[in-house]
């Protein structure tokens, strides 16, 4: 074992799970948390020399389907009509690492220590978009989109991060109520305002669950709370609202072609799919003729874009995956309590808001999304196979 004079045992893993956490809070941005990802990788190696890495838990009921999932990506590699650009794609598979890491090292200490880092990083970032919107990024040509690239990202990220600070908030609360209120107040205006309808959608969905861990009664009570919030929506968010049921407007038919044409791909390459980033380069030759576009980044559905990039088993890697998660993390509610019990429910509340967004949007392989949620996963999944407290 490698020591270092005057370095305590633990420091190397303490700072891996550290630089694990900042790349997770700073997944916003990915210029910062990408090189945070290049030194969390020296500091396992360091961990790992120094034999600090713990033995678990790693959440390994998550394994097969994280195993399916990367054997069929390879396979689909294999079958591409474009193999080298397609291979080019792999490194991307080793962020579902974070998954087992996240398990292993965020545990009692380190939780509440990301859930701080959340709320610091989402008031910034809804104080920043709500200020955009006032400032004229009101509708549907100029949204808020924060520092991010693109407004999707930003209500992406900003509905996993506002689930977390809610969950906490609600299920331990105690002397850290003046530091997640305003993230829970400032962040939900923020992602209405976004006008973003997918992330309402799993924000709705979110909640849903989040009632039913914390005070089942909610539920009833339900309908009265969402009506009170719509009435005091602005004219703006109602339109958008409104907009979701109306099959002619633009958005709504696009993603009805694109739709058809994912499932064309589906059919042609049931096995391999059409190979990783291969959609956008292929959509051209399935789009359908009155398509309002002639290419696109995705399929704007989760499940599809996997099924048409990587094939059918992907798309079912993925879905046993999300089971699997459900399933342990609801079970082991009513046995858990305290910092592990909010931390559960927070993982299962924010894995539920963004899957239900993810039917609208392809945001399961959009890395600042991506990072983040892969950590509230493996983080969740792991305070379940900890050893009771």
């Amino acid at each position: 074992m490698t020591v270092l004079p005057g370095v305590r045992t633990g420091t190397a893993r303490a700072v891996a799970t550290g630089l694990l956490l900042a790349v997770a809070v700073t997944s916003s941005r990915l210029g910062i948390a990408n090189p945070l990802l290049a030194l969390l990788i020296v500091a396992l190696v360091w961990a790992w020399r120094r034999r600090e890495l713990p033995s678990g838990p790693w959440a390994r009921v998550l394994w097969p389907p994280l195993v399916l999932f990367v054997a069929a990506s390879l396979l689909s590699v294999a079958g591409s009509l474009d193999f080298r650009y397609s291979a080019e794609n792999l490194p991307r598979l080793l962020i579902l690492l974070f998954i087992p890491l996240a398990a292993a090292l965020m545990d009692d200490v380190w939780w509440p220590r990301l859930v701080a880092g959340l709320a610091a990083v989402a008031t910034l970032m809804a104080v920043w978009g709500i200020a955009q919107f006032l400032q004229g990024a009101n509708n549907l040509d100029s949204r808020i989109r924060g520092p991010m690239s693109h407004y999707m990202i930003y209500a992406g990220w900003m509905l996993l991060a506002v689930l977390v600070v809610l969950a906490e908030l609600l299920l331990r609360p105690g002397k850290r109520l003046p530091w997640l209120l305003p993230p829970a107040v400032l962040g939900t205006l923020a992602l209405l305002l976004s006008l973003t309808r997918n992330a309402w959608i799993g924000l709705a969905a979110g909640l849903l669950l989040l009632a039913a861990v914390w005070k089942r009664w909610l539920l009833l009570a339900y309908p009265a709370l969402a009506l009170l919030v719509w009435l005091a929506l602005p004219r703006a968010v109602l339109d958008r609202a409104f907009s979701a049921v109306d099959p002619r407007q633009h958005s709504n038919y696009d993603r009805l072609c694109m739709a058809i044409s994912g499932t064309q791909m589906i059919q042609d390459y049931p096995l391999t799919g059409v190979g990783l980033g291969m959609v956008p380069r292929l959509y051209p030759l399935y789009r359908l003729d009155d398509a309002p576009r002639w290419k696109v980044p995705h399929l704007h559905n989760n499940f599809l874009q996997i099924a048409a990039e990587r094939g059918l088993p992907a798309m079912a890697a993925y879905f046993w995956l999300l089971v699997a998660f459900f399933a342990t993390t609801w079970r082991a509610l009513p046995r858990l309590c305290g910092v592990r019990r909010a931390a559960v429910a927070s993982s299962l509340v924010t894995i539920l808001g963004i899957t239900v967004a993810g039917m609208f949007e392809y945001n399961f392989w959009s890395a600042p999304v991506q990072y983040l949620t892969l950590v509230i996963m493996g983080a969740g999944v792991g305070m379940t196979e900890r050893d009771p407290a």
